[in-house]
């Protein structure tokens, strides 16, 4: 009779301690190297509990057990769509259930067909049936090997001479012309050993973007960086006359000896204007955000966006650069839907 009653009063402590669960996570948003650890729940970073990130899949789990625990809630994407519902709350002692998945229709399938190209580089070596490989500059290379991977054991490697102009690209050969003259691009960048820096200096240069024509000639748009601040740069070049260039770039900076996620949407399905939205390890640079005619001041013949029929990844320096020697890429995607970090 004594030890049922110390186990009843043990059971009734218990119920009494743990019946108010913590709530899910709270959010945080983080800048550096795609991949990082947060806190669980987290809307923007993945975490080992809650991969929410921007229009995607909700928190997995609810209430941080072992209680019964508050329910989750899943995050909002930016594009309007709701996240997954919350993970359910923990019952009896034990941890929330996971949540579902978020009716994301935006969320790419990881699939080389048609309109999708998916390429992480593990067959050790580029691709002819997905990639072109323009004859790189003479100061630069480009090659698959094994000295740094984002996943696996293999990645596009980029060596180039600090100090000079330096282009080296792979150019996909999937998907372009691109369906609806708009696409998805996203690629894991690692940059070494650093990236110039220089108040006033144009060390300009892009490594992601499409190209193609528009009634007055060559258009090249996409994102890159600005040397003078190693600030993310997004750019569209209109070659034809009268010839006209603009940014704009962001108060973010590029981060060197760490992967990045990088996501380029560009979209040429209006004539009349370019909109371009970019992504950093799933947070929106919204600074980034542009259309050609508000960008330029208004309308103008030549801001047309381009028919685009190439997309190039890599670098392509409009400058002679110091500082940076090389560049990784890999898990490369081309999607006509958003495509995240997470796949």
């Amino acid at each position: 009779m004594i030890a049922n009653r110390r186990s009843y009063l043990i059971f009734a402590v218990c119920l009494n301690a743990c019946g108010n669960g913590e709530a899910a996570g709270t959010p945080t948003t983080t800048m550096a190297g795609a991949g990082m650890t947060a806190q669980a729940g987290s809307e923007t970073s993945i975490s080992n509990a809650g991969m929410g990130r921007t229009g995607a899949v909700a928190p997995a789990n609810g209430g941080m057990g072992p209680s019964a625990g508050t329910t989750g809630a899943g995050a909002s994407g930016s594009d309007g769509i709701p996240g997954g519902s919350g993970g359910s709350a923990g019952s009896g002692g034990s941890a929330g259930s996971g949540g579902n998945a978020g009716a994301d229709a935006t969320v790419a399938p990881c699939v080389t067909s048609q309109n999708e190209l998916c390429d992480d580089f593990e067959s050790g070596q580029i691709d002819p049936t997905k990639w072109t490989t323009p004859a790189p500059s003479k100061t630069a290379s480009l090659v698959v090997d094994q000295s740094r991977a984002h996943s696996g054991k293999y990645a596009v490697h980029i060596k180039v001479a600090p100090g000079s102009q330096n282009v080296a690209q792979l150019v996909e050969k999937v998907t372009f012309p691109a369906k609806n003259n708009s696409f998805y691009a996203r690629m894991f960048a690692y940059f070494a050993p650093d990236l110039p820096a220089q108040p006033g200096g144009d060390f300009h240069m892009g490594f992601l973007f499409g190209a193609g024509k528009n009634s007055h000639g060559d258009v090249t748009a996409g994102m890159g960086l600005n040397g003078g601040a190693k600030q993310y740069l997004s750019y569209s070049i209109f070659f034809g006359s009268p010839s006209f260039e603009f940014g704009p770039w962001s108060k973010t900076t590029v981060v060197p000896n760490a992967w990045l996620c990088i996501e380029l949407f560009e979209d040429g399905s209006n004539p009349d204007t370019e909109v371009r939205r970019v992504w950093l390890n799933d947070s929106e640079l919204t600074d980034l955000m542009t259309d050609s005619a508000k960008a330029a001041g208004g309308a103008h013949p030549n801001h047309q966006p381009p028919q685009f029929d190439q997309l190039k990844f890599g670098i392509w320096e409009y400058h002679p650069t110091p500082t940076l020697s090389e560049m990784w890429m890999d898990d490369v995607r081309v999607s006509t839907m958003h495509i995240g970090c997470l796949n």
